[in-house]
């Protein structure tokens, strides 16, 4: 940040000019093209989500377990991260298109539109890579940085990264709630936690009910090979996210 200490106001306002003018050249090339793009990338996406939910419930054959989970996690990578990542960007609001509004859109992942926009659009891009301003640096988990003051938690850094790689849509959803604020600084009240969780728990049981407890029901004897494979392809999006 200091870099920009030194600016003046006449050098911000240049700044500002020629960032307006490299957003209305941008927003002027927007077109039919770009639309096209969005709509065929939906299009794949839902069609891989069949296609592995469908091959999951012949999964207690290996080979159609394999192309199952290998279909669900094509998915669900092109849903957070093609789709849902830029859609909540509001880089297609121009289109007017409900369906991938940022303000409602809805993704696979048990992270919610709110709390995304805010610890990831703003926090994150407003305040890229500055200490205690960007969550994202190390997700209030892991030290990233040297100028970040060493505690001896930090000693489990390397187990610490493969749980959060592991787990990480979850993490991404209650990274809002600064639960180190609670844990560890005291700096948070557990009525403050509660509070801020209800949301991000209405979401994740959405996503955790679908996934384990729905499609397999509906597997009938071959649920165990459902359940095993909406891990796996949520493991695989989480490690390809991260």
């Amino acid at each position: 940040m200091s870099i920009f200490s030194n600016l003046t106001a006449e050098q911000f306002e240049t700044i500002g000019q020629e960032l307006d003018v490299i957003r209305n050249r941008e927003m002027a090339d927007l077109g039919e093209e770009d639309a096209t793009y969005i709509r065929t990338l939906i299009k794949r996406q839902r069609r891989l989500e069949i296609a592995g939910r469908g091959l999951l419930m012949a999964g207690f054959l290996p080979p159609a377990w394999l192309a199952g989970v290998a279909c669900l996690s094509a998915s669900k990578i092109l849903d957070n991260m093609e789709i849902g990542h830029n859609v909540m960007h509001g880089q297609y609001d121009w289109m007017g298109d409900p369906a991938i509004n940022s303000k409602v859109f809805d993704w696979d992942n048990t992270c919610t539109n709110t709390a995304w926009k805010q610890t990831h659009n703003f926090e994150h891009h407003t305040f890229t890579n500055v200490l205690d301003k960007d969550h994202d640096i190390g997700y209030g988990i892991l030290r990233m940085s040297e100028d970040q003051e060493w505690e001896p938690r930090f000693l489990f850094n390397p187990i610490l990264a493969g749980i959060l790689a592991t787990f990480f849509q979850h993490f991404v959803a209650i990274q809002s709630l600064k639960l180190e604020d609670y844990l560890i600084y005291k700096t948070k009240t557990r009525e403050e936690v509660k509070a801020e969780f209800k949301p991000t728990w209405k979401k994740m049981r959405k996503q955790l009910v679908k996934d384990y407890l729905l499609f397999p029901a509906l597997a009938g004897p071959f649920a165990p090979f459902v359940f095993a494979g909406n891990m796996a392809a949520n493991v695989a999006r989480n490690l390809w996210s991260s």
